[in-house]
């Protein structure tokens, strides 16, 4: 049933139909939604002149009204309201509103993980020389437990900042239980979703979450330039504003207006005209992502991740390096690759699979696959017919 009913979007992907695409997590597919409602948008500008407006259907929206739209279809996707939500470059950029803003002594520390994403340790090294210490917790059993959070935390502990899906791993954190340990202990809980949003469930709220940053490009298959990030109201009157534009403003069009007055919303965190395209693809595709529901895009994803793991059973030289815990899981499984096994980036391109191919150190090869909702059973079929043939992808 899922299999024919989220499957069904594989058509408005045609990347999708040129190889078995399993790179996402560096850079997803754009679906003809978003290509032709920005094209559309883009060529009033060019042969039209002046704003133009944005396209719902029949109706016609002006820029104001669509980034209010985008921001409450993200909201509904993280299980929240719009005004919590706001815009920005990227997810570095989003995310530093909260490690820059966040009021610190020296002395207080901030919980992060040992070898996560470089952009977050470096946003938070910027601020040791304040006498900010950064207290690193390791990865164990595939990636950050709760327990050790909690062991790591004293009582100069200010925030604890995580990524909700590793991107080299796959691991996915177990936020409900981070969350409920930093709300008994009256700690800010901050995440990357970068490699979550927009293909597994979140719920900031239940979830314990007071701040998340995510970008557009991968998972969001929009056209890269937009990062999209949430504050819990409680936040907000806790984070020092360092900046601030004529978008913070509570009247964004009063142009005469001498003496500025922060919104009491998530915008008072974007400081200029936005990537107003790039709002547009990410609205597009919040709502896309609730119209199927976001049970169903993981457990369909899960059921293709399942399938590979069924196939490459018995085959000699490929196995699974992921934890497969079930509250551990997303849509990033991590492959080792024996090199007798002969396989190469040009065995998988003539096969017609587009995959990430690595090779460390002590001349292991990994295979990091990252499945959307718009990969199918034929793509995993393909991958595993490659694995069984190995270097012979001639037959």
């Amino acid at each position: 049933m899922l299999e024919t009913e989220i499957g069904q979007f594989r058509r408005h992907v045609p990347a999708a139909a040129n190889c078995a695409y399993f790179e996402t997590a560096s850079t997803g597919l754009v679906p003809d939604f978003v290509y032709e409602a920005v094209r559309a948008y883009q060529d009033d500008r060019y042969f039209k002149g002046g704003d133009s407006l944005w396209r719902y259907g029949q109706e016609n929206v002006a820029t104001p009204e669509m980034l209010r739209r985008s921001a409450a279809s993200l909201g509904r996707m993280l299980g929240t309201g719009g005004e919590n939500i706001f815009f920005g470059l990227d997810t570095s950029q989003v995310y530093s509103v909260f490690s820059a803003g966040l009021k610190l002594e020296s002395g207080d520390n901030v919980i992060l993980p040992e070898g996560g994403w470089m952009a977050n340790r470096f946003a938070w090294q910027v601020r040791e020389s304040e006498g900010i210490e950064l207290k690193y917790v390791r990865s164990r059993r595939g990636g950050i437990q709760p327990e050790d959070v909690a062991a790591a935390c004293d009582g100069r502990t200010r925030a604890v900042c995580l990524t909700l899906v590793e991107s080299a791993t796959g691991f996915m954190l177990d936020a409900a239980a981070i969350g409920q340990i930093c709300g008994e202990r009256g700690l800010w809980f901050a995440v990357d979703a970068t490699q979550a949003g927009g293909v597994m469930p979140i719920d900031v709220e239940s979830m314990g979450i007071d701040f998340l940053a995510a970008n557009d490009y991968k998972w969001m298959m929009n056209f890269c330039g937009t990062g999209y990030g949430y504050v819990s109201p409680r936040l907000r009157g806790r984070l020092v504003q360092k900046a601030a534009g004529w978008m913070s403003d509570t009247d964004r069009a009063d142009t005469a207006k001498e003496r500025l007055t922060l919104r009491e919303d998530a915008g008072r965190y974007e400081f200029g005209y936005p990537n107003a395209p790039g709002v547009y693809g990410l609205g597009l595709a919040a709502e896309q992502y609730m119209a199927l529901g976001g049970g169903k895009i993981r457990a369909y994803i899960f059921g293709l991740i399942d399938r590979l793991l069924t196939g490459i059973q018995g085959i000699p030289g490929v196995t699974c390096a992921s934890s497969l815990e079930e509250k551990n899981r997303s849509a990033i499984i991590l492959l080792r690759i024996a090199p007798e096994l002969g396989l190469s980036v040009q065995n998988l391109a003539e096969a017609g699979i587009c995959a990430p191919f690595s090779q460390s150190a002590d001349g292991a090869q990994w295979m990091r696959l990252s499945v959307h909702y718009y990969n199918n059973t034929e793509d995993i079929d393909k991958l595993i017919d490659v694995f069984r043939r190995g270097g012979n992808t001639n037959g």
